[in-house]
């Protein structure tokens, strides 16, 4: 029995091994490990003033993240399921972005943001279900993505729309 089930069932003794709260199926160390990565990803790394270094940060944290980015301050990334967010390369994340991987009833759903997009300040990206941020797509500022963007297109307003006058993306890898 793990160190944290057994403090737990020692202070609530009538509780079956099913009805335990999830964080006491833990070890003793993933929770030591998972309280570290969330001061980390939550009270340090959004305020680091360089964004070199908040990337190196959040990389370190777990969070998949690719090549040329910039993250800006006080962004809000899901220390849950820092594997399920994906971020491509030469993608801007503007200043106070939300990303949350948890849907209804607590699943943990995807989010993937391809090379080249934007993604305005103060955005909000949540998962229902997996959400794909398409190559050279733009998030307007205060926007609340819960649905998949297309490559190259805009997206604005609370919840989402599309807009259908966005020309194509015209997006090149800068290696090309």
């Amino acid at each position: 029995m793990g160190a944290i089930k057994f403090f737990y069932k020692r202070r609530h003794p009538d509780v079956q091994d099913d009805d335990l709260p999830y964080w006491c199926k833990f070890s003793l160390w993933q929770g030591v490990k998972k309280i570290t990565r969330k001061f980390f990803a939550q009270s340090v790394i959004p305020f680091i003033p360089f964004n070199h270094l908040r990337v190196i940060g959040y990389r370190l944290c777990g969070f998949k993240i690719g090549k040329v980015n910039f993250i800006g301050m006080r962004c809000y990334f899901d220390d849950l399921c820092y594997d399920k967010i994906q971020i491509g390369d030469d993608v801007t994340i503007s200043y106070g972005v939300y990303f949350a991987c948890h849907g209804k009833g607590q699943v943990h759903n995807n989010i993937v943001i391809k090379d080249g997009a934007y993604i305005g300040m103060r955005a909000s990206i949540i998962a229902p279900k997996n959400i794909v941020i398409g190559e050279g797509a733009i998030v307007g500022a205060m926007t609340l993505v819960n649905k998949d963007i297309p490559a190259g297109r805009t997206a604005v307003g609370i919840p989402c729309r599309i807009l259908e006058n966005h020309k194509k993306s015209t997006y090149e890898h800068p290696d090309d």
